[in-house]
């Protein structure tokens, strides 16, 4: 089952103050047992005020969001952020309670990467089981990792081995990349090093 034309449309790179007469639907947000990463429209704002911080939204129509992802750069505090504008996090993709199963989320993913401003980096994925709705899934945290594969090897993204120790700290966390086509050879083997916490420069 699909998306039904004309009732949900995605949106790619919305700017800052595009949100402002949204809303958040009620699948999405906090409750007893798992929070959204997103909860309010104010941290869609600050993501798409940081430098080239990039907000996807699906909109149930007229106004109200049933889906997103968040990209940006690696913080300072994280490893990542060693090799400088090279990596690039899709941050969290999530869609509401009320929405699932429709592929909303590949969709998502679809107009996310779409632009050429991902060929020239290594856009990356952390999965912590810690963040994920497994009972609204009614997934084991192995099942929903296999679900996250799923979701993310069509665009590219494969896994891999790090010992990144929030990574490691659970068996069913995962990491996966996709490596732009204009990432050199060079850069990729930096990227290979850092996995395990070596700066090779």
């Amino acid at each position: 089952m699909g998306i039904p034309d004309g009732i949900v449309s995605v949106h790619a790179n919305c700017p800052s103050g595009f949100f402002g007469k949204l809303k958040m639907d009620e699948g999405l947000g906090r409750f007893s047992d798992y929070s959204s990463i997103v909860q309010k429209l104010e941290d869609f704002e600050q993501v798409a005020n940081k430098r080239d911080g990039k907000v996807t939204l699906a909109i149930a129509e007229p106004d109200v969001i049933i889906g997103y992802n968040i990209c940006s750069y690696p913080g300072p505090e994280e490893r990542w952020s060693a090799l400088g504008d090279l990596m690039y996090e899709t941050a969290a993709v999530e869609v509401s309670r009320n929405y699932r199963g429709l592929g909303i989320a590949a969709r998502i993913m679809e107009w996310t990467l779409s632009e050429v401003f991902f060929e020239s980096r290594i856009t990356y994925m952390t999965g912590y089981s810690w963040h994920w709705d497994l009972k609204g899934t009614g997934l084991t945290g192995q099942q929903y990792r296999q679900m996250m594969i799923a979701l993310y090897s069509p665009f590219g993204f494969q896994e891999i081995h790090t010992n990144e120790p929030n990574i490691t700290l659970l068996d069913e966390n995962i990491m996966m990349i996709r490596i732009g086509s204009g990432v050199s050879a060079d850069d990729h083997n930096r990227f290979k090093y850092l996995r395990f916490g070596i700066e090779h420069f």
